[in-house]
Formats: structure tokens, sequence, C-alpha cells
């Protein structure tokens, strides 16, 4: 924000924002708030209003079902008479039949009346029952439930008569199918007990069908409708879950059984969650303990909340926008003057002092601007004085100036003279310097690398000496070992070859021995033939029997003997082999190993043969270093001559610089007298500065 209109229209804008910020939170909050609280009231209203539609057709069902009654105390003058006189019963029967025709007829929604009797004293199927199949038409008496063909615990069928008399007070039971007619209804039911004694019932039914359909035509904001729920907060109807359905197990309905029970919480709203949906709900409790509920999704009670909440900030953001405009009017007309002003004084920042158009119209104001617009107008008016004053200092420092410019010039072309002049002496001596350092090096150099030469040609030649009947000694030692070695090889290896072949004659002890072995067999088959012979023999053939077996005893002795022998046959065969193996790898290793190993003695001799002969090249290679040497001192020689020469000539420009210097010196004094001259105007201007306030 650069200009002070941007920040008069921010201002504007920001105390507009946080003026309909803070309302209109405000307003949102106490609206929202309003209308939603307004929406729930709207919510119990309606409940109210159309549970008590309901609880007027149960009152109606009610005052006839009393009337009807309060007739039977009148009408029923002797209970004993009614107990044991069929006559009196079917007089009383009469009685009330007209009675139920006229009260039933009256009573709207009304589909049964009946007056049933005790069946302990009377005929099971005595009383009263009147229907009809909706409330326009006219009620027709039918035959009476017969008692006799029910258990008194069948409640599916005698319930309606059974449940009253226990209960021994007015009742409204909870919707029923009645399964003899087949209709669902509502029942109710005055016991009638005259001294403590039970003479019977007395009640009317009303279609259910009535209240379904009032419940299923209620309807509340967009999409809220109503259900009916017992006494115990179990569902009698809901057009989503089942009848009989208890309220607590619905998920998320979690508190809802606990408010319908409670009669604090009546026609109070209740917030719960309904398949994953935020809603409320109200109820009234009716006469026949049963709960009108009426319930709406909560985003349509706060809809209108919403609607209100919308047109503020709508409204707000209108506000927002003419503030703008208005901020915008405003920021131009305040800055208006600020920028005629500004104007001006970017002018007389530019030194441009002539006349503004609304310089005259500004300092007629009488707000900041004007005095703004004043003040300028009298800095502007001495700032043209100072400007004269100004130029005629300019003028005499002009003339002096001219005169200054042209002894400057003087002293610039000395001085760049005596320039050149310093820049040669230093060159000079700088080239004076390192000629002088270059001479220092190489003398000592020189002088280290002459002694370093004498030493190392001196012992390098007696080292040649030495390598060279060191390499031919050891030429001449290795070249006899490897002829000792090559025969010794040669000698091995036809030992060995000899050996090996000597060595097969053990083959033919084998083929000996297995002669031998095919002898023993025969001879001891011959022994055991013998045997045989001998022992059919008889006495006679016993001596024979006898040299037979010692045959066979030989025999069996020898192939003992050829099977030891055939073990050592075995034994000397793998110490051939072995022995075998032993001079192979004996071979391999003078052949592989020793010879190579005397080939690498020879080439590591000739080696030592051309390093000597290496090292003699050194030597010539030193003694051309020594050559080099003699060079580098005539060029010391040289150099130092040189450096006599520059000396000369440093000493003459410092002769030609010290003139100069002295000029230089004359022109200065000159231009002292030049500044004493300008020393008055520079005073004038000392004047004029101090006028300029920081």
């Amino acid at each position: 924000m650069k200009t002070i209109k941007a920040r008069i229209i921010l201002t504007v804008v920001i105390c507009s924002l946080l003026s309909a910020g803070i309302c209109g939170g405000i307003s949102v909050v106490n609206s929202g708030r309003s209308e939603y609280e307004d929406s729930k009231e709207e919510m119990r209203y309606i409940c109210e209003n159309l549970g008590a539609q309901m609880e007027a057709q149960l009152e109606r069902v009610e005052q006839s079902v009393n009337t009807a009654y309060s007739i039977v105390l009148q009408q029923l003058d002797d209970v004993e008479a009614f107990k044991k006189d069929k006559a009196y019963v079917d007089a009383f029967t009469e009685i009330m039949e007209q009675m139920l025709y006229e009260v039933g007829g009256n009573t709207e929604g009304a589909l049964t009346a009946y007056i049933r009797y005790n069946p302990d004293f009377t005929e099971p199927d005595s009383g009263v029952f009147l229907t009809r199949d909706n409330d326009t038409d006219e009620f027709t008496s039918i035959t009476p439930t017969d008692f006799s063909m029910y258990d008194p615990g069948d409640l599916e069928h005698v319930g309606w008569y059974y449940i009253p008399v226990q209960h021994g007070a007015p009742l409204w039971m909870d919707p029923y199918l009645n399964s003899n007619i087949n209709v669902y209804m509502v029942s109710y039911v005055i016991p009638i007990t005259i001294d403590g004694e039970s003479i019977g019932i007395i009640g009317m039914d009303i279609d259910f069908g009535k209240f379904t359909e009032a419940i299923d035509s209620a309807s509340v904001f967009e999409s809220g409708y109503a259900f009916l729920t017992d006494g115990k907060g179990n569902i009698v109807y809901h057009k989503e879950l089942e009848v009989g359905t208890a309220v607590d197990t619905v998920q998320g309905a979690a508190g809802v059984k606990e408010a319908l029970l409670d009669p604090a919480r009546e026609k109070m709203t209740l917030n719960y969650s309904f398949q994953g949906e935020d809603k409320e709900l109200c109820y009234v409790t009716l006469r026949n303990d049963m709960r009108y509920v009426l319930t709406a999704p909560e985003k349509e009670l706060r809809s209108a909340a919403a609607h209100i909440i919308l047109l503020i900030l709508c409204g707000a953001l209108v506000a927002m926008v003419i503030s703008v405009l208005i901020g915008a009017v405003m920021g131009i007309v305040i800055t208006r003057p600020i920028t005629q002003i500004n104007e001006i004084v970017e002018s007389t920042a530019q030194f441009n002092f002539q006349r503004n158009e609304n310089s005259d119209r500004l300092c007629k104001r009488k707000d900041e601007s004007g005095n703004m617009a004043n003040s300028l107008r009298e800095m502007r008016a001495s700032l043209r004085a100072m400007a004269a004053d100004i130029q005629r200092a300019h003028s005499d420092l002009d003339d002096t100036l001219k005169q200054l410019t042209s002894i400057t010039d003087q002293v610039q072309v000395m001085s760049g003279e005596n320039s050149e002049t310093t820049q040669g002496l230093a060159a000079a001596m700088e080239e004076t310097a390192a000629a002088m350092e270059t001479v220092n090096h190489t003398v000592s150099h020189v002088k280290e690398r002459a002694q370093t030469i004498r030493d190392n040609s001196r012992e390098g030649e007696q080292a040649s000496i030495e390598s060279r009947h060191r390499a031919d000694n050891l030429k001449n030692t290795t070249g006899v070992a490897q002829d000792k070695t090559t025969q010794m090889y040669r000698t091995v290896q036809e030992k060995s070859a000899a050996a090996m072949e000597q060595a097969k004659a053990v083959e033919k002890i084998n083929q000996l021995t297995q002669s031998i072995l095919d002898i023993s067999g025969q001879t001891n088959l011959l022994a055991l033939n013998a045997s045989i012979e001998a022992a059919r023999a008889g006495e006679a053939g016993r001596g024979f029997a006898v040299v037979a077996d010692e045959i066979g005893g030989l025999a069996s002795q020898t192939s003992s003997t050829v099977a030891n022998i055939n073990g050592i046959t075995t034994e000397v065969n793998q110490a051939v082999k072995n022995m075998e193996a032993c001079m192979k790898e004996t071979l391999s290793f003078l052949e592989e190993t020793v010879l190579k190993d005397y080939s690498g003695f020879m080439d590591v001799a000739k080696q030592y043969t051309e390093d000597a002969s290496g090292f003699e090249d050194n030597m010539k290679t030193i003694g051309e270093e020594v050559d080099t040497l003699l060079a580098a001192i005539v060029e010391i020689a040289d150099s130092v001559n040189a450096i006599t020469l520059t000396v000369g000539d440093a000493a003459q420009n410092i002769t030609r610089i010290a003139q100069k210097t002295q000029d230089v010196s004359n022109l200065v004094e000159g231009n002292v007298e030049l500044m004493d001259a300008n020393a008055e105007n520079v005073v004038k201007l000392q004047k004029i500065v101090e006028m300029f306030r920081n």
C-alpha cells in the first residue's frame, strides 16, 4: 500500500469488514439459534396438534364406552337374578343391544361394540356383539364368540375378555389382530364388577387403520414423518421398522427409549441418529399409553436458520461493497489536494520553480493541505533566491576553474612523464633484484652439483666394474647348474622307466598262482573222488583213504599258501604303483619347477649384465651434465654484466625524477595563490548551504 488513497480505502474496507463480521456474526449466531429453536417449537406444536387429533378420537370412544357402562350399571338392578334367571338375562340383553346400536352408531371410527357376560354363570355365547366394515355402514348383530371353544389362556381369540377382567379397571388394549373378524384394531374395555363380583365386560374396537392413515398423512418440514410406539418403547407402527421392534435396538437411537418412558421429557425435542442421519424427535403420550412420535432430519430444522444466515451474509456483502465504494470516493476526495501538492514538490525536486496553476487554489484551503501549500510556496521563494546567489558564485568560480584547469593540465603532463620515469626505474630495479637472486641461486646450485657429480662419477665407475664381474660369475654358475639339473632329470627318467618295466614281472606271479590254484582244485577233486572210492572198497580201501585224505590236506594247504602269495603280490603291486606315482611327481617337479627356475636364473643373469651396461651409460650422461654446468657458469658472468648496466640506467632516471619534482613544486605554489582568491566565493556558498535544514 504505497498511496494514501489505497490506505484510506483499505481502512474503510477493514472497518466495514470488522463491523459486518461482528454484527453479522452476532446476527448469524442469534438468528441461527432462534430459527433452530423456532423450528423445534414448530415441530413440538405440530406434534401436539396431530397427537391431539388422535387423542380426540380415543377420547370419543372412551366417552361412548363410559356412557354405555353407566347405563349397564343402571339397568342391572338384580345381580342374583342375572346370575340365575335366563329370562332376566335375555331381557337385559335386549336393552343392551338397543343401547349399543345407538351409542356405537354415534361413535366415529367404532367398528365393534359389545357386552359380554361372565361365562361362569351365563351361556358361553351370551351377550351382544355389533360389528360393521367401516364407520359409514350400519351395525349388524352377530353371534358372539363361544367361550367354550377356547381355553381362557388363548389370548389370541379371547384375550380381549380375560385381560381386562384380570386388570380389574378400564383398559386400552394394545393394537391386535382380531382373528374373529380379521381386522387389526385397538380396544377400550371396561370390566363390569358389582359388589366385587365380575359380571362381564363392555367395550368398543376402533380400526387401527384410522391411526395409520393419520400417521402416514402427517408430515413436518420436507421429509419428517410420524410413528407410534407402545408404553414399553416398542414400535407399533413405523414406515420403515417392523412392528414390535424395540427402539433401543435401532442403531444410533440410544437414549430414545428412556426419553419415551420419561414423562418429564414429553413434548421436548431429542436428538438422535437413524441410518447415519442426525434427527430430532418429540412425542406426546396418548390416553391408551401409546406414544405419538414426530421426527425430522436435523438439517431440515436448521434449513430456515441457514436461509436467514445466507440473507445476513448477502446483506453483509452488499454493505461491504457499498463501504468500498464510499471508501474509494472518500480516498479520492481526501488525496486529491495531496496529489496536487505532490506534483508541486516533484517540480521543486527537479529545480523547476515555474508557477503552478493549482498553487493559488491550494493556498486558499483552510485545512492541513492549505498549510502545506503555503509552506511550500515560501520554500520555493527561498529556493529561487538561493539559485540566484549560486548562479553568481558559479560565474566567479568558472573563471577561476579555467585557470586551475590550465595549470592542472601542465601538472598532469609532468606527472605522466614522472610516472613513466618512475616505472622504468622500478622495472630496472626489479630486474636487478631478479638477476642478483638468479646469480646467487645459480652459483650455489652449481657448487653443490659439481661436488655431487664428482663423487657419484667415482663411485659409479667402481660399481659398474663390480656389477659386471658379478653378472658374469652368476651367468656362468647358473649355466653349469642348469646343465647338471638337466642331466639329473634325464637319468632319473631313464631309471624310473626301467624300474617300471621290471615291476611288470610281478604280474607273472599272479599268473603262476592262478595255475597253482587250478592244480590245487583238481587235486582236491581227485582226493575227494579217491575218498569216495575208498569208502566203497571198505576195509580194502582204508589205506588208500588215508592217502587220499593226506592229498586233500596238501591241496588245501596249497590253496592257502597261494592265497597268501596273492595277498603279498597285491601289496607289491600297490607299492609299485605308489613308487610310479612318486617318480612321476619327482620328474614333474624337476621338469616344471627346477628347470624353469634355472631358466629364470639365466634371465636374471642376462638382465644383470644389461643393467651393468646401463650403469656405464649413466656415467657417460654424468659427464654431459658436467659440460652443462660449465655453460651455466658462463651465463652467470653475462648476468653480472647486465646488472652493472641496469644500475647505471637507474641512477640516471633518479636524477631526472628529481628535476621533474622541482618543476611540480613550483606549479603547486601558483595554485595556492589561486585558491586563496577563491576563498571569498567558498564563504558565500557556505552561507547558502547553511540555509538548508536537515
